[in-house]
């Protein structure tokens, strides 16, 4: 029950609009607007259209739906909403499928699994570095962008991914990304259904994307099936690393069963989605910030040339303790995660107050991220702020790759991916902010930066070449 000194409700978030309620804020500037609300209260009402949603600003409370009351939460209507382009996957499964599915999909993600991967994250991030120039201008968000989804189909589809579903990928992708999170915010659910070029750019987007994913499953089964001829990574057995072939070999412990294409299918899109935007949205906003922050770029690559001499390996990454804690900053402060919804499956408590059954809790990571309660001058870049010494944060307060049952499954790939890429680029090049360039956070299915346009400078001293001498 709420406590005395609580009104009945919540407090709604100023701003509110006839019919859509908050929603052209959320569409205009997510992430400015829900940090505003941790002045009002530890839950505040929002609404996406005329029902109201209720903002978790407080980590406490957030780690009681993601961890401790799981249970009696589900997955919110954006997932709902997400389903027709992602299928049932881990990112909108649920219950006993989401439990199985990430049983099965597991292995695939072993630290001893993803260390097969580093030769070829290590590869593409060098060859993506040699391809620039002294003084070139790059957009950085591009770039990243572009290496990331090279990194997700080389180490998904290492063996089975031609140059023509290679093409159709990279095309469809972005269009299907812009287009769900389009659909997550329109709070009537009318305007997807309107025959719009743009609703017909995406249907046409998401219908390619299917085909090469199929062609790919297709080809995988063919490739398992006369394996003995083909190529790409293996392990010291001689089973092949990509994760398609580790998924085509996985099988349910109780029943033995396979995955069905269709669940291949949305296992994979689900993969490549989740792989390819985080990936490069936290890659590039850690390269805006060594670009404004040059003594701390100078301490990682000082690191990066003492310990990280090409060729890249597992055993090299470990020993980069700083350019962990830089990638864990960057996490931090500019987290490019998007928003989280779960719905309530039974009557619940929060805060001191109640909701019934069906309500639903909207929190952002990057605005738990800045709260000055449990991260002191929460903007300032500081690496040093995850030395050991220094005292833990609360549960709930640093979630960038979620928590509970539903933790990110791709959490070490994507970590040793950035840094990894961290090692290939900042070793050889600084990228200066190009001075009168306005970069600012754009919200799609998650958070990067746009018009982040920088500076390729050589290094004078890169990685393996340290002079003699102290």
């Amino acid at each position: 029950m709420p406590t005395a000194s609580r009104p009945p409700a919540p407090p709604v978030a100023p701003g509110r609009l006839p019919l859509i309620g908050h929603a052209l804020e959320l569409w205009r500037r997510p992430l400015e607007f829900l940090g505003g609300l941790t002045a009002y209260d530890r839950i505040v009402a929002a609404h996406l259209g005329p029902k109201p949603s209720y903002v978790l600003t407080s980590p406490e409370l957030v780690h009681r739906v993601l961890v401790t009351d799981a249970a009696s939460f589900a997955k919110g209507r954006s997932f709902d909403k997400l389903r027709p382009y992602l299928g049932n996957g881990l990112a909108t499964s649920q219950g006993p499928l989401h439990l199985r599915q990430r049983r099965l999909m597991q292995p695939a993600f072993h630290h001893r699994q993803i260390a097969h991967h580093v030769d070829t994250m290590a590869r593409l991030a060098t060859e993506r570095a040699d391809s620039w120039r002294p003084g070139q201008v790059v957009d950085v968000t591009r770039q990243m962008l572009e290496l990331s989804l090279s990194v997700v189909t080389s180490t998904l589809f290492s063996t089975s991914l031609d140059a023509s579903a290679a093409a159709e990928i990279r095309h469809a992708l972005p269009i299907v990304l812009r287009g769900m999170y389009t659909r997550v915010l329109d709070p009537t659910d009318l305007w997807h259904r309107l025959p719009t070029p743009g609703n017909r750019r995406l249907a046409d987007a998401h219908a390619r994307l299917r085909r090469a994913i199929d062609h790919l499953i297709h080809t995988g089964r063919a490739g398992r099936a006369g394996s003995a001829g083909s190529t790409g990574g293996t392990d010291g057995t001689g089973e092949r690393t990509d994760l398609l072939s580790m998924l085509l070999r996985a099988r349910d412990a109780d029943s033995g069963a396979a995955m069905s294409d269709r669940q291949l299918h949305d296992e994979l899109i689900t993969l490549l989605v989740a792989g390819t935007e985080t990936a490069a949205g936290g890659l590039a906003w850690l390269f805006h910030e060594l670009g404004r922050h040059p003594l701390v770029d100078q301490r990682l690559h000082r690191e990066l040339r003492d310990h990280a001499a090409l060729p890249l390996s597992p055993e090299r990454l470990a020993g980069l303790e700083y350019t962990r804690r830089v990638v864990d900053e960057a996490l931090r402060v500019r987290n490019p995660g998007g928003i989280t919804i779960r719905r309530a499956t039974t009557d619940v408590e929060l805060g001191g107050y109640r909701f019934p059954r069906g309500t639903e809790f909207i929190f952002s990571a990057l605005v738990l991220h800045r709260n000055p309660r449990y991260f002191p001058h929460p903007l300032r870049f500081d690496p040093d702020r995850w030395l050991p010494d220094r005292p833990p944060v609360p549960r709930g307060a640093f979630v960038p790759f979620g928590a509970g049952s539903h933790l990110c499954i791709g959490e070490s790939f994507a970590r040793t991916e950035m840094t990894t890429v961290v090692a290939a680029v900042a070793g050889r090049w600084r990228l200066a902010p190009v001075p009168g360039a306005r970069v600012r956070g754009v919200m799609t299915s998650t958070n990067r930066p746009e018009n982040l346009l920088m500076t390729v400078e050589p290094r004078t001293d890169p990685p393996g070449n340290r002079p003699p001498g102290p």
